[in-house]
C-alpha cells in the first residue's frame, strides 16, 4: 500500500521487482487487499494490445494514512466563532444537511420506496457510504427499532460545535416523519450514536 500510495498507481510486475517478492505472493496480497476494499483496479491503454491492469488506493485505502485535514477544519470553526461569525457557521451545516435529505429523497424516489422498514434500509446504505458504520436493527430488550452509528465522521467538528448532532436528529425526524429519540452518543463517550424510531414499523 505504501508503494502505491507513493507511485500513484502500481501493476504486480512493478511491485514485484520493487518488493523482491514472488509474482504468487504479490498477486496474493493484492487479491486480499482489494476484497477489504483497501485498492482497486484499473486499466490503462498504451498502443495496441491489451490494455495494462494496475491498482490504486481506494477511498478507504487513502484514509489510512495521516491527514491534518480535521485539526484544520476544528481550528477554522474556532476562528468563525471567536470572529463572531455564528451565523455562518450555522448556514453551512443547515445547507450540508439539506444537501444530504435531498439526495436521500432522491434515492427513495428511485427505489420507489414504499414502507418505512424499505427506507430505513436506504437511509443506512447512504450512511454507510458516507463513513458512519449504520445499521437498522430491532432492540432485543424493548422491541423498539434502533438507527445505530457507529463511527462519527465529524468527530473532530463535534469538539467544536455540536450543530451537527442537532441537524443530525433533526435529519432522522424529516426522514421518518416523526419524533425519534437519540439513546447514546459518541460524544459523550458512548460507542455509537443510537436512534430509537420508536413504533414505526
Amino acid at each position: 500500500m505504501d508503494l502505491i500510495k507513493h507511485h500513484g498507481q502500481l501493476t504486480i510486475d512493478d511491485s514485484v521487482e520493487k518488493m523482491n517478492l514472488a509474482k504468487t505472493t504479490v498477486r496474493e496480497h493484492f487479491t486480499q487487499l482489494e476484497r477489504d476494499d483497501y485498492i482497486e483496479r484499473s486499466y490503462e491503454r498504451s498502443g495496441r494490445g491489451r490494455p495494462s491492469l494496475r491498482f490504486q488506493l481506494t477511498k478507504k485505502g487513502n484514509g489510512l494514512y495521516p491527514s491534518y485535514e480535521p485539526e484544520m477544519m476544528r481550528e477554522f470553526i474556532r476562528y468563525l466563532q471567536t470572529e463572531g461569525e455564528h451565523q455562518i457557521l450555522e448556514d453551512f451545516f443547515q445547507k450540508f444537511w439539506d444537501r444530504r435529505y435531498k439526495k436521500l429523497e432522491v434515492l427513495l424516489e428511485k427505489e420507489n420506496v414504499t414502507t418505512i422498514k424499505s427506507k430505513a434500509q436506504i437511509i443506512r446504505n447512504m450512511l454507510d457510504e458516507e463513513g458512519f458504520m449504520a445499521k437498522f436493527e430491532q432492540d432485543k430488550d424493548s422491541g423498539k427499532w434502533m438507527m445505530k452509528e457507529s463511527n462519527c465522521p465529524f468527530r473532530e467538528i463535534i469538539k467544536v460545535t455540536k450543530l451537527p448532532c442537532k441537524l443530525e436528529e433533526e435529519f432522522y425526524q424529516k426522514a421518518f416523519g416523526k419524533d425519534v429519540e437519540r439513546k447514546s452518543y459518541i460524544a459523550e463517550g458512548d460507542f455509537s450514536c443510537t436512534y430509537c424510531i420508536d413504533g414505526c414499523l
